[in-house]
């Protein structure tokens, strides 16, 4: 990573850094963590982060206004015909409720050929070249084209094997034989002019279907074990104890909550085993309370309160 960031060719980008459901909870978590993120990434890469982009793509008009509050120039979100009414996900936007945000737009299309078709060979278009797909990128018209895809794709998703690694290494190459086209980092690309403002008013993310929160929130399981993490985060907070405060942060990670998926609310649950280390939702479930549990008792231990048997 400090390799490419010295080639000068690369834009790391500022996160939650423990890739948590904080953007929901009361402030300051969110922000706390934002910061935690561009100072890990200032003090390891040298990197000064000017673009946001929230776990699992999330993204609203509240989270814009976050982003422009924290002085970000830029943010990732998911290019959803759901919000976009028509317009093109290939345009950089304008948040509607913070201007000073651009938008950049994810074209899922042209991302999840790479992310989850390359190696299906029931995929009509398999296998993938790289030559067909630098074609397909320059009969998408627009001015970006948003290429947002998971950093295992390469190597984990689909290993050495399935050619993967040698279509990365090819595509460079095969962008070049067309003029239209040109590679930018994301914070080039927030220097384009955006086309017009984009008003996101609910929560957006990349997952499933509904491309909403309900691969982690949609069912009862993950609404109370949430609701559980709220309430231990204000114990945790008030113990003042940095250990306790760390391990709270860490079951706040969105995979938590994906691990208790269950069928029935409209996403591939074929994703969801896939991504699982259980084997099944409840047991996830159970694992992640008894954890919450017991972060709770050393809380209420911390600050001298006694437990009831």
């Amino acid at each position: 990573m400090r390799s490419l960031r010295r080639t000068g060719r690369v834009a790391f980008l500022a996160e939650t850094y423990y890739h948590s459901l904080a953007f929901l909870l009361p402030p300051p978590e969110l922000a706390e963590e934002v910061a935690m993120h561009r100072a890990v990434l200032a003090r390891e890469f040298g990197a000064e982060t000017i673009a946001l982009r929230m776990t699992e793509l999330a993204y609203s008009d509240d989270i814009a206004r976050f982003a422009e509050a924290e002085r970000f120039q830029g943010m990732l979100a998911e290019g959803w015909e759901g919000v976009l009414r028509r317009q093109s996900p290939t345009f950089p936007y304008s948040a509607a409720p913070a201007r000073t945000v651009i938008l950049l737009l994810r074209h899922y299309p042209l991302s999840d050929d790479i992310g989850f078709r390359f190696s299906s060979k029931n995929w009509s278009e398999y296998p993938l070249t790289a030559e067909k797909y630098a074609r397909w990128l320059s009969e998408t018209p627009g001015e970006t084209l948003g290429l947002f895809m998971d950093f295992e794709t390469f190597g984990e998703h689909h290993p050495a094997e399935s050619g993967i690694l040698d279509f990365l290494s090819r595509l460079p190459e095969e962008v070049r034989r067309y003029p239209r086209l040109a590679w930018a980092t994301v914070d080039e690309a927030i220097g384009t002019p955006p086309a017009g403002p984009l008003s996101v008013p609910e929560i957006m993310s990349w997952a499933d279907e509904a491309r909403d929160l309900g691969a982690w929130l949609g069912n009862d399981l993950q609404k109370s074990a949430f609701e559980a993490a709220k309430k231990v985060g204000v114990l945790a907070r008030q113990s003042a104890d940095p250990r306790i405060l760390e391990d709270w942060r860490k079951l706040l990670t969105s995979d938590h909550f994906y691990y208790m998926f269950v069928s029935g609310h409209g996403a591939d649950l074929g994703v969801h085993r896939y991504f699982s280390s259980y084997d099944n939702p409840y047991d996830a479930y159970a694992n992640y309370m008894n954890a919450m549990t017991d972060l709770r008792r050393r809380a209420l231990d911390r600050l001298g309160v006694p437990i009831l048997k």
